[in-house]
């Protein structure tokens, strides 16, 4: 089977590089993809690890039109006795497509945010009793306590 997904979308909020309890770098964040066919925007929650967290972290600001290649990865939880599927995308490669020697046209405030999203919240590598930990390329447990995914009953 193959698990690909390429997004093309701008960030919705500035990157800041974290590190998991095992000193692996990574940055959580959200990508703001405009529909083709309609007036709506997805946001599409995302994680990256490694060199291409701290490339990202170190170039890319709210704003930043981006390119992502990489990989659906979901995992269950039990929110008070109801089976949630969460749905989030790992990114292999982030390509920035703004100029560095260009300004963007972009206003940068009228990029929606999710306010459903509490980034502060977000922890890697703790063990929760009651919720299926999934892992990432370098079998490292990761867990959420915010709500940064997409959820489906």
């Amino acid at each position: 089977m193959l698990n690909r997904v390429t997004l093309v979308g701008r960030l919705t909020r500035d990157l800041e590089l974290r590190n998991s309890v095992n000193g692996k770098p990574f940055v959580a964040f959200t990508v703001a993809v405009n529909s083709s066919f309609n007036d709506q925007v997805a946001f599409i929650p995302c994680f990256a690890w490694n060199k291409v967290a701290e490339n990202m972290a170190r170039y890319l600001k709210k704003g930043s039109l981006i390119a992502l290649d990489g990989r659906i990865q979901t995992r269950t939880d039990n929110n008070n006795g109801q089976q949630m599927t969460i749905v989030q995308v790992v990114a292999d490669s982030v390509s920035f497509l703004d100029s560095r020697n260009t300004n963007s046209t972009t206003n940068v405030d009228s990029i929606p945010t999710p306010n459903n999203v509490d980034f502060d919240n977000i922890t890697f590598g703790e063990n929760q009793q009651s919720t299926p930990n999934p892992q990432n390329d370098n079998d490292e447990p990761i867990s959420f306590d915010g709500d940064d995914a997409i959820l489906w009953d």
